[in-house]
């Protein structure tokens, strides 16, 4: 059995038997293997005339293959982002970064002199489902940090045996986007089992970011993301129970790029990969970038940028055919919701439900189903379609025009005051008041789940772009179409049992068969 790998950096393709690997075995510093009269392995070479030469510059080379080292293909890719973001803190301890570890091809003839043969004839070991995961040294050392062969970043554990979905996180200026990821990434476990999944940390770029963005009461909140650094991919193992047949994993990769980039025409070709690539996209917008929120005149700077980016990132996605839609989900979000100048201008239902929490759907056993809560969100959503369309028609008609899949999110990171300080040197820093209660953050992600297909709904998704269906009894536009599984009603008993077909349900209670 062999598995294709499609890389998370370089999204170039190939099979398990066709990793590299980073060595366990690091020799530093300098090797003590030549004789003391010389000061160099050149000086060696041309001077030493004894018959051990031969034995002792293989001693020498075999030391040197395993000595700390720079990667130039790994190098390579970084210097795109003005350096690499790898860091694991075990590297502190080993005293070596993993990055500089020797690359090993176990395909290669050359390399195999250092390898142990396993019993099969080859070099490679492999797990329980037939997955090639280490090597072994001559000394017995395994190695398992695999490594893509085109560009030499890692592979996290298991990576490659289930299905892979990318998605990306883009942040428009000022949106808030590294303090959402925090409290997204901080409390993804919660969220997931919402929507009756399982979610498991896969690699060590998750805790990184969570170290380094710390989102607290009283403390500075984090900096905004660098626009040319490329951070670490963050991997999570997305479980699912499927009753008699187990359960399904599938690969969930999340990416975090500025919306910067998008302004600057050679960054937006070094970060187009990460958003061609996505199965799915989450962008923020501050919503203090809409005329109505801010309530200053729009003079073609700022508030002109939400649509800028994803004038941009249509530019990516749709692959130069301007004539067809994007079909790759995209849910847009209004970050800040609670600030009080959003609030004012929000009608008083939609504020009243950006307050609630995200409800996961309970089953018999009292555990949440693989379900999104369409029924809770529906409202939200076609009062955010009319606010923006009313207030951001350049935006709504962008996304109606250029997307064929997308929604409209708002929720609070913080859900608090935030203030302002000053350090000693005089810069300044904002920090939330406390305490922090984000709301609404999971939504857009559960809403991509279920757009890759990882959950379900309870009830339809509303489409606000189709024309409103008014209920024929009571006029109401407060009307849903009815899953399959609802469109047939019996009504009566015996000889006088009548099935009726119906699709559409108003808040009324009054179900009819719309044509």
């Amino acid at each position: 059995m062999s598995f294709e790998i499609t890389c998370p950096y370089c999204f170039r393709k190939m099979m398990d038997a066709e990793v590299l690997f980073r060595s366990e075995r690091v020799n530093r510093g300098e090797p003590d293997i030549l004789p003391d009269d010389y000061d160099d392995l050149e000086d060696f070479i041309a001077r030493y005339r004894g018959p051990d030469k031969e034995t002792i510059l293989s001693k020498y080379k075999d030391w040197a293959f395993f000595a700390e080292v720079e990667d130039p293909v790994y190098e390579s890719f970084w210097a795109n982002f003005n350096g690499t973001t790898e860091y694991n803190p075990a590297d502190d301890v080993l005293r070596v970064k993993a990055y500089r570890r020797r690359v090993i091809d176990p395909r290669d003839s050359a390399h195999q002199k250092y390898l142990k043969q396993q019993s099969n004839g080859g070099y490679f070991i492999y797990d329980d489902q037939g997955m090639v995961t280490q090597i072994e040294l001559q000394n017995g050392e395994k190695c398992n940090r695999r490594v893509c062969r085109h560009c030499h970043n890692p592979l996290p554990d298991n990576y490659g045996k289930n299905t892979v979905k990318f998605a990306t996180i883009i942040g428009i200026t000022g949106a808030g986007k590294t303090v959402y990821l925090s409290q997204l990434l901080r409390r993804m476990r919660t969220y997931a089992v919402k929507a009756g999944l399982s979610a498991i940390v896969n690699n060590t770029g998750v805790r990184t970011f969570l170290e380094n963005n710390i989102v607290a009461a009283n403390e500075a909140l984090p900096g905004s993301t660098p626009a040319t650094r490329f951070q670490q991919p963050l991997f999570y193992e997305m479980v699912r129970d499927a009753k008699e047949h187990g359960k399904v994993t599938e690969t969930f990769v999340l990416y975090d790029v500025a919306g910067e980039v998008f302004k600057e025409s050679s960054l937006v070709n070094k970060f187009a990969p990460f958003v061609e690539h996505a199965d799915g996209a989450i962008v923020l917008i501050d919503p203090m970038q809409f005329e109505v929120v801010s309530g200053v005149m729009n003079n073609g700077s700022a508030l002109d940028e939400p649509t800028t980016v994803m004038d941009a990132i249509y530019n990516i996605v749709s692959h130069g055919n301007a004539n067809e839609k994007c079909h790759i989900p995209f849910a847009v979000c209004l970050s800040k919701a609670d600030t009080q100048a959003v609030q004012r201008v929000l009608s008083d239902d939609l504020r009243r439900m950006l307050l609630d929490d995200v409800r996961g759907i309970r089953g018999g056993t009292g555990s949440n189903l693989p379900l999104f809560n369409a029924a809770d969100y529906n409202p939200i959503l076609n009062e955010l379609y009319d606010f923006i369309q009313n207030n951001e028609g350049v935006l709504a008609q962008h996304m109606q025009t250029n997307y064929s899949s997308y929604a409209y999110f708002a929720f609070t990171a913080l859900g608090c005051d935030v203030c302002e300080g000053t350090r000693p040197n005089g810069d300044k820093y904002q920090y939330p008041v406390g305490p922090v209660l984000p709301k609404r953050v999971e939504e857009p992600l559960l809403w991509l789940f279920h757009k890759l297909g990882y959950i379900g709904v309870n009830t339809p998704i509303d489409d606000p772009t189709r024309p409103k269906i008014p209920c024929p009894k009571c006029g109401s536009v407060d009307t849903e179409e009815l899953p399959e599984y609802e469109r047939e009603i019996t009504t009566g008993w015996g000889p006088f049992k009548k099935r009726f077909y119906v699709n559409r349900r108003c808040s009324c209670g009054h179900c009819w068969e719309h044509h």
